[in-house]
């Protein structure tokens, strides 16, 4: 593939994320119509709309299907979203867990949850996830991944997907040690997988751990979170450096991960050709 038409990928693939962007920015603003604890539904709701718009527009452009995209619904839809759920919880449970017992960070229980509401306003987080994997891991990923191939397609996502925290506030930090890492496990499982299905399961078991243990902006947790009183800065630093290595060995999983899926696909083609 040329140059110009590599260009030409990723122009397109931004111009998707852009348009999903405003769409977003848009349509967000009926949540304010919505009393506040419905707020994550209406945001997750609306954005899946807005993601939903922006597929329907480039494939009347491009004259292309939602299969095309990864975005047609198949019996084994249902069964891929929940492993990736699974291994999102257990990947979210380990790391935070790991951080817990090497820190010496307070585990409580938080009393004043209401165990009944939890899980309902928990839920809120399967069409936030589900409208950034439409926006991320359909159209882009296809495109990027045609023209660049997998690794340089992850890295691609993984700053366009920090980039897209920042300007919902997120700090600069936090952008690219959170979202722009888990960014690259997303975007493997969804080619992994051809589709958005076990990438969705895995962002919103991520988030469901987050909300379960420390919590999530407008969600009680169950368990709270918090140093121990008389902590001192160095261990408070500690801590911090122990999250990063967490986050670092994440980033190293994935590439790891990455690299053995890309072996293995070359590995079938050659047997194939072979054959």
């Amino acid at each position: 593939m040329t140059k110009n038409q590599k260009l030409i990928s990723l122009g397109k693939s931004i111009s998707f994320i852009a348009l999903y962007i405003i769409f977003g920015a848009v349509l967000s603003q009926i949540k304010y119509f919505f009393p506040p604890q419905f707020e994550r539904y209406a945001q997750g709701i609306l954005g899946t709309i807005g993601a939903i718009i922006t597929v329907i527009i480039f494939l009347r452009v491009e004259k292309k299907t939602f299969r095309d995209y990864g975005l047609n619904w198949e019996k084994t839809s249902l069964k891929k979203f929940i492993l990736g759920l699974s291994l999102g919880i257990v990947l979210a449970a380990v790391m935070m867990l790991s951080q817990v017992l090497y820190s010496g960070l307070v585990l409580s229980f938080n009393n004043d949850v209401n165990l009944v509401t939890f899980l309902p306003w928990s839920l809120a987080f399967i069409p936030l996830a589900f409208m950034e994997e439409i926006a991320f891991r359909s159209y882009p990923l296809i495109r990027l991944n045609k023209s660049f191939g997998l690794r340089t397609t992850q890295f691609i996502l993984a700053i366009l997907f920090a980039v897209y925290h920042m300007l919902m506030m997120w700090s600069p930090k936090a952008s690219i040690l959170g979202p722009g890492i888990w960014a690259l496990a997303y975007t493997l499982t969804a080619v992994a997988s051809n589709g958005i299905a076990v990438p969705t399961g895995l962002h919103f078991g991520l988030n469901f751990v987050q909300s379960v243990i420390g919590g999530q902006k407008g969600i009680e947790p169950i368990w709270n979170l918090d140093y121990p009183q008389g902590i001192s800065e160095s261990s408070i630093s500690a801590n911090e450096n122990f999250g990063l290595g967490l986050h670092i060995s994440l980033l190293i999983l994935s590439v790891i991960a990455t690299e053995i899926y890309i072996r293995k696909k070359k590995t079938t083609a050659n047997n194939v050709y072979s054959a």
